[in-house]
């Protein structure tokens, strides 16, 4: 019989020990998060600024409120920055990991116009071998605007998204120039608007004007009002309401109560109307194209109020004659008055 003789176990029980603790070793230090020391300084402390690139993908612009000067949005972010000190200090670039953003240092960046937007995804950034960090988040919610509207309903507004570091100066930090907004316009679901995405803005963002201030990133989209709609919906109805007006001077001037009661009726439904309309603005303290049409409007309404009960007067003291004579006038002169109101307010 042969015997098999086999080499002494303490060796290879050795060398896969040493090599356990070789490989556990860089994994170890690649699964190391930030001190608490780290994580409140920023990675170039005392040196350049950090350079914090931003990708905003605008998925749709749900809604645009006149009323409430706000706009609803759905966004995917992307933030990148470098971070050395989460080096892996490997020739392997290709593995990453994800850490929670209370265990790394972060940018600090906030959007200051935020009026109820919610993130949607886990609070975690994505970090390669060479420190390169990478935080992506789903953004839905309202955001505030400073909405401009002397020309509506034929206005264009600037919806913006300001961000800024909430604890670092311009000096400490910036953004890079290939930060990018990323849109699909014809895609988006608020109806009404034309939009257009113009170059990003960079400045710097104060509070008080000898105050140290913070850089800004600002992504603007143009959104321009289609106007057929107000077509329908405030031309129509009024013209409806002036043609009434006009038609009450179409009658015999003997026949008073009902062109008493037709030209009343005209003036109430105007100030219904034009009270309904304003309802959709904000409390703006100026006139908009929209308000003067209205003004103007009602102004025709009541002069053709005044002239029907002038000639209803005549009529009544037996002048005929001249009440039928001011009725033609008036039946020639509203309708070009009416055409200059709307050369005046709603005509390009």
């Amino acid at each position: 019989m042969t015997w098999v003789r086999f080499p002494s176990p303490a060796p290879i029980l050795l060398g896969a020990a040493l090599l356990a603790v070789f490989s556990i070793v860089p994994g170890l230090a690649w699964s190391q998060a930030l001190t608490e020391a780290e994580i409140g300084s920023r990675p170039n402390a005392g040196g350049a600024a950090e350079v914090i690139h931003v990708r905003f993908g605008l998925l749709d612009v749900v809604g645009i409120s006149d009323r409430n000067q706000q706009f609803s949005i759905d966004a995917f972010v992307e933030v990148r920055w470098r971070d050395p000190r989460l080096a892996a200090g490997s020739a392997d670039t290709g593995e990453t990991r994800s850490l929670s953003v209370n265990e790394i240092w972060t940018p600090r960046l906030l959007i200051i116009n935020n009026r109820g937007v919610e993130r949607q995804l886990p609070d975690v950034v994505t970090v390669d071998r060479d420190g390169n960090v990478i935080l992506r988040q789903r953004l839905v919610g309202e955001l505030a605007a400073d909405f401009e509207l002397r020309e509506f309903p034929f206005d264009s507004q600037e919806l913006r998204i300001d961000i800024v570091s909430y604890q670092y100066s311009p000096e400490e930090l910036v953004y890079s120039t290939e930060s990018e907004l990323i849109a699909r316009l014809e895609g988006f679901r608020s109806k009404g608007w034309t939009f257009e995405a113009l170059e990003p803005e960079f400045s710097v963002y104060r509070l008080a004007e000898d105050g140290t201030g913070t850089s800004k990133l600002s992504f603007v989209l143009s959104a321009k009002r289609k106007s057929g709609f107000y077509a329908l919906t405030l031309a129509m109805p009024m013209t409806l309401i002036l043609f009434l007006a006009w038609l009450v001077h179409w009658l015999p001037p003997g026949v008073i109560p009902p062109r008493i009661g037709m030209a009343s009726a005209t003036v109430f439904s105007l100030i219904a109307f034009g009270v309904s309309f304003r309802l959709t603005l904000p409390a703006i303290d100026y006139l908009t194209r929209a308000d003067r049409f209205v003004v103007l409007s009602t102004i025709l309404v009541a002069v053709s109020l005044a002239v029907t009960v002038l000639a209803s007067r005549l009529a009544s003291k037996d002048r005929l004659d001249d009440a039928s004579r001011l009725s033609r006038r008036i039946r020639i002169a509203f309708p070009l008055a009416y055409a200059a109101i709307l050369l005046l307010t709603l005509v390009n």
